[in-house]
């Protein structure tokens, strides 16, 4: 009896295993945030890559997300002086979705809880500063997901995020977003 109730069990763990949808998407696209302490925003690019699993299919995703943001941007100072700022963050997060709709086409809201490393620069009439630091990334965002058939599909997405640490000194980023992905 022992046996049947062992084999039963992983018969029942492998099905839902198998149930299981695995995904990568690859997204980039604009980035634009401000620094704290100055009125100077900074613009630039953010290149993503998004792992995604969908337990059992349901509308409830779990992802891990990894990137590269590039920004900079210069103000206009005293005496017709000019700063440079050149800014890199790289954030790692959790990202859990919420899918909405059926079909091919899908909306979906998201959640980003993680952390980042971010290098800095700022070059001007004083000189040039470097620094590097680490801090927290939490943000939520929302988009529209377009499956073309059983594995492709492309996704256009907003992202707002929470950045702490020195470069932005609690800042925001936004960033839009054009991605394509495969099911796996």
């Amino acid at each position: 009896m022992k046996k049947i109730i062992v084999v039963m069990a992983i018969v029942l763990f492998s099905i839902t295993a198998w149930a299981q949808e695995n995904s990568f998407t690859l997204s980039g696209g604009y980035a634009f945030a401000n620094i704290e302490d100055n009125d100077t925003g900074v613009t630039g690019w953010r290149l993503n890559g998004l792992y995604e699993f969908n337990p059992a299919g349901g509308n409830f995703v779990h992802g891990f997300s990894f990137g590269y943001i590039g920004t900079s941007g210069e103000s206009d100072g005293v005496s017709q002086s000019t700063t440079e700022y050149k800014i890199n963050t790289w954030p790692i997060y959790y990202a859990p979705k919420f899918l909405i709709g059926k079909g091919s086409a899908k909306g979906f809201i998201k959640g980003a809880l993680g952390a980042q490393t971010t290098t800095f620069k700022r070059t001007g009439s004083f000189g040039e500063l470097k620094d590097a630091d680490i801090g927290f990334y939490g943000g939520a965002g929302a988009g529209f997901m377009k499956t073309f058939n059983e594995k492709m599909f492309i996704t256009v997405e907003y992202e707002w995020a929470y950045l702490s640490n020195s470069a932005y000194k609690d800042g925001f980023m936004n960033s839009a977003m054009l991605g394509i992905g495969m099911k796996f």
